[in-house]
């Protein structure tokens, strides 16, 4: 991939996540206090898909990078450390992003309705900050290469 295919692949995951983080609030109101299973549900898979486009654009820039990323078991969580050993990911974004690893594993994993509203609404709490700081990154960590 060369960069110009990189910048233009990052970006088009950016756009996903932000059309995906937007579903989730079609969803979601923070003065609500019930949701149902089936709401849960959909947040839920909505909030994997925005993990699932950060992971994805994260990965195409370590394979740019030609570092070993390759499916393996644990991949997940070595992109997450190689992206912070290298500099895309800053420190305070790195627990941030393996909690939605967790989430992610989790929500694939088992049922959905021993999913915890609780749990699942501290990430939805946290996509909208967590989008804007890591599209600055990767759009920043894109301008070094």
């Amino acid at each position: 991939m060369k960069i110009d295919e990189l910048k233009n692949f990052c970006d088009n995951e950016l756009k996903n996540i932000d059309r995906v983080t937007e579903e989730i609030f079609s969803v979601y109101k923070a003065d609500k206090t019930e949701y149902s299973v089936t709401e849960q549900v959909a947040i839920g898979a909505l909030m994997m898909n925005v993990y699932t486009g950060i992971e994805k654009a994260l990965k195409q820039m370590l394979l740019f990078d030609k570092l070993d990323v390759t499916d393996e078991p644990g991949w997940h969580e070595k992109v997450l450390r190689k992206a912070g050993e290298i500099g895309i990911l800053p420190t305070e974004l790195q627990p941030v992003l393996g909690k939605f690893l967790f989430f992610r594993n989790f929500f694939i994993y088992n049922y959905t309705f021993d999913i915890k509203w609780e749990d699942m609404k501290v990430l939805v709490d946290a996509v909208k900050d967590l989008t804007i700081k890591l599209r600055s990154e990767i759009e920043e960590y894109l301008q070094t290469i």
